[in-house]
């Protein structure tokens, strides 16, 4: 099979390029492990050079898996049982697993906390040419490319360890697009970008595909800018390939009455080294309040959600619950009255069958043995995790990782509830019930403040919005 990775002269505006077959599927199965069902059960897909594939579907569905076995990675890293064949320009990808397969498949996941392999920027782009025998004069010129074209150039030169997670998944798709692959394989990678990175993000991925005849599958949940750029659009829903759905009508929150204070917070500082990515922000979160905070990646979000919870010290300022000061108190101290799910639970999640993570904060807390398997079990059916209970949470989707760790939180009943990113890797449908869900813990005197890019979902659960410019909540 001839693959073409040059441009297409001539092509006419508004026309997409039709090139060869990249990428082929016929009769592709495959299942975890013993007892768990077949995660793809028969998927038939041809994707061709300088197309735009964009795959929606359920959490769950066999999205992640298909994408992970076009770049090899099941069953050879995953483990499992393979049938049927894929095929990514004349490798087969089935037999040949991740080495083969990394010269013509670069993957981009959707947790990129976990896909950074160096300590700084640079370095860590160049990581993949270094494995392919690039020459070292041509290797500071590439990498200067994918960063230009992934909107990271900015970050040249950092460490890995200052990014936020927005920036750090631009750089995982600068890693994968410095390799030049023939397929690019990209699973959420709007879930934690900025709407103006987004939008860049799916400009990017359409000059990808039409200037170079690159073979593009993005597999979504936030699919809506990316639909305005993709030549095609499919579902993978219960391990088959099926007719995407139509979006839901979004129902707007109805009107509350705030209750009193349950946090503030007084001219915090924070940052990291010399730098203060938090300079001096107040807020009041209000008992029977949602609040959604916005901004650019890199805007101090995370870092604020994480001072208000403890985890990373200020420097200045003051926090209090009510009329207790929590200013200084580590976050094992302001828990259950404060509770944080981060951006990256899955790094969190410690024990080895999901029905005890979600009770292990009972058990913390205080909570009477006989109490705990009941108030568990209903934690793990609010956010639909029931039938996970007897699984390992590192065998777990992203998606369903991060509903394990909201049960986690959850089920101790915090008074102020901090939510970081909390719909990555949820499908629509679970986002609005996630939406619902917050709405009915506000209103049982909750206070609720949630750090997204996801307008949708911002405008499904709060009453309140607001904004991080130059380190504060506006």
């Amino acid at each position: 099979m001839t693959v073409q990775t040059r441009a297409y002269p001539g092509t006419a505006p508004g026309r997409r390029p039709t090139g060869d077959v990249v990428a082929r599927v016929r009769g592709l199965r495959f299942a975890y492990g013993a007892g768990r069902g077949e995660a793809l059960r028969g998927v038939d897909l041809d994707v061709r050079a300088g197309e735009v594939l964009l795959v929606e579907g359920p959490s769950g569905g066999g999205k992640s898996t298909l994408l992970r076995a076009l770049a090899g990675l099941v069953p050879h890293f995953h483990g499992g049982t393979i049938g049927g064949r894929a095929e990514v320009a004349g490798v087969d990808v089935t037999d040949a697993g991740p080495a083969a397969a990394s010269r013509v498949a670069g993957m981009v996941f959707q947790d990129p906390e976990a896909q950074a392999v160096m300590g700084t920027v640079d370095r860590d782009v160049a990581f993949g040419l270094q494995n392919a025998g690039l020459s070292a004069g041509a290797i500071p010129g590439e990498v200067a490319r994918a960063l230009e074209q992934a909107g990271a150039g900015h970050l040249a030169g950092r460490a890995i360890a200052t990014l936020s997670a927005g920036e750090r998944q631009r750089v995982a798709i600068a890693g994968v697009l410095a390799r030049r692959p023939a397929l690019l394989l990209l699973d959420e990678p709007t879930s934690q970008l900025d709407p103006a990175a987004a939008a860049h993000l799916a400009a990017l991925l359409r000059e990808v595909a039409d200037a170079e005849g690159v073979a593009v599958v993005v597999a979504e949940h936030r699919s809506e800018g990316l639909r305005e750029v993709a030549d095609r659009r499919i579902a993978v829903r219960e391990g088959l390939v099926a007719e995407p759905a139509p979006p839901p009508v979004p129902v707007p929150p109805a009107p509350v009455r705030p209750g009193l204070p349950a946090l503030t917070a007084e001219r915090i500082r924070a940052g990291y080294g010399p730098c203060d990515v938090v300079d001096g922000a107040s807020l009041t979160l209000a008992a029977g309040t949602v609040t959604a905070l916005s901004g650019p990646n890199g805007s101090g979000k995370s870092t604020l959600l994480r001072a208000l919870a403890g985890i990373h010290a200020v420097r200045a300022g003051r926090v209090r619950a009510g009329d207790r000061d929590l200013t200084g108190l580590p976050a094992e101290r302001r828990f259950p009255t404060v509770a944080l799910v981060p951006q990256d639970p899955g790094r969190h999640l410690l024990c080895e069958r999901v029905e005890d993570e979600v009770a292990l904060a009972l058990g913390a807390t205080g909570v009477p043995p006989a109490e705990r398997p009941g108030r568990a079990a209903a934690a793990m059916a609010d956010l639909e995790v029931a039938a996970l209970a007897g699984r390992h949470p590192g065998d777990l989707s992203v998606g369903e990782r991060e509903r394990v760790a909201l049960a986690a939180v959850l089920v101790a009943d915090p008074a102020v509830i901090l939510l970081d990113e909390p719909t990555r890797g949820m499908d629509p449908r679970r986002r609005a019930a996630l939406a619902a869900l917050l709405r009915a813990r506000a209103a049982s005197g909750a206070a609720v403040l949630v750090a997204t890019h996801d307008r949708a979902f911002a405008a499904a659960c709060a009453d309140r919005h607001l904004e991080m410019r130059e380190g504060r909540p506006i």
